[in-house]
């Protein structure tokens, strides 16, 4: 009798002192965020090296890709739930008819863009790329900058020769000289002119193009994951800040991940903007892309989305309202 007394008076102990269950705001949440090695995703990486991910109660299950066309794909593959992804990408898809929601925009850039020339294949002025081949990442926003530059410079489409190359293979067709210039993104248009020495040159031009970067996903998860989101926008908004406070820190903890020579980080660091936000020039850009896309018959039979749809603010609404600069209506889950 005494050892049952025991027994149950150890019992009683044991799930006396047992946690009660977390709750919905305490309990960890996964998600599957695809991402590149690309300045456009500092915010990522650093809240992945400080832990600001870990101390908003979000585990990161991460998918580490070259650029954001690629970690875009992988969600619509449904190999991954968010991806971080330029503007372009997003436009393209939209008229394929996929289905996206932007839950903020985590970086921009007038100057993260350029046509790196090889000056021994007859390229010292812009003019001169005429007749010659330029490489480009067809669907990106290499091929956006591309088509834009051109124009902005009275170069008829047709007066080039395009060669579609993956961002990975841009260095050794320059180098090579199977193209004589590429439109490329930093970091690899800063290491490409390094690489050419006095051989290379880079036409940047701010005033045609703005890059956006933005975090975006599934409409489906992005509604039935609110809280994972919010968690996830906290997260980027303490990067933020410590990119804000501390850059030189900031700098040293993205040099391994991004695999960026300090000179270039710096370099790249004073051109660009780490802002989590939603701003109506988001919108401008979608759109004006859009048309961009139909007059070069690259958007099919589709007509112009209306955007609006394509935006969800009401995570950072939640966490950050200030940050939000753009009316957007209730969309229907489809």
């Amino acid at each position: 009798m005494l050892r049952v007394v025991s027994l149950l008076t150890f019992l009683l102990l044991v799930t006396g002192c047992q946690k009660p269950p977390l709750s919905e705001s305490e309990r960890p949440l996964p998600i599957r965020l695809a991402y590149s090695t690309q300045i456009d995703c500092a915010l990522v990486h650093l809240a992945m090296a400080k832990g600001f991910f870990r101390e908003e109660g979000v585990v990161v299950q991460p998918t580490i890709l070259s650029y954001g066309k690629q970690a875009l794909e992988a969600v619509m593959a449904g190999e991954a739930d968010m991806a971080t992804v330029a503007e372009t990408p997003v436009m393209f898809a939209a008229l394929r008819g996929e289905r996206i929601s932007i839950v903020a925009s985590i970086f921009s850039s007038k100057m993260n863009h350029a046509v790196v020339a090889n000056r021994s294949r007859g390229v010292s002025r812009i003019e001169e790329l005429r007749g010659k081949r330029i490489g480009f990442t067809r669907g990106t926003t290499s091929e956006i900058f591309l088509s834009y530059f051109l124009v902005a410079n009275n170069i008829e489409a047709s007066e080039i020769i395009p060669v579609d190359l993956n961002p990975d293979q841009m260095q050794n067709a320059i180098l090579t000289g199977e193209v004589d210039a590429v439109s490329a993104w930093s970091p690899h248009l800063k290491v490409l002119a390094r690489r050419l020495g006095n051989n290379g040159t880079a036409f940047h031009d701010p005033d045609i193009y703005t890059e956006t970067f933005v975090l975006a996903g599934r409409p489906v998860f992005v509604e039935q994951n609110q809280e994972a989101v919010r968690r996830v926008i906290r997260a980027l908004l303490k990067a933020e800040e410590f990119a804000s406070q501390h850059p030189t820190e900031a700098q040293a903890l993205l040099a391994g991940p991004l695999k960026f020579s300090p000179e270039i980080l710096r370099e790249c660091w004073k051109e660009n903007l780490f802002r989590v936000s939603i701003d109506h020039a988001l919108l401008i850009t979608l759109e004006e892309e859009t048309r961009w896309a139909m007059k070069h018959h690259l958007a099919g039979d589709a007509t112009m989305p209306n955007y609006l749809d394509y935006i969800d603010s009401r995570a950072l609404m939640a966490v950050k309202p200030e940050a939000v600069n753009v009316k957007v209506i209730t969309r229907e889950i489809r």
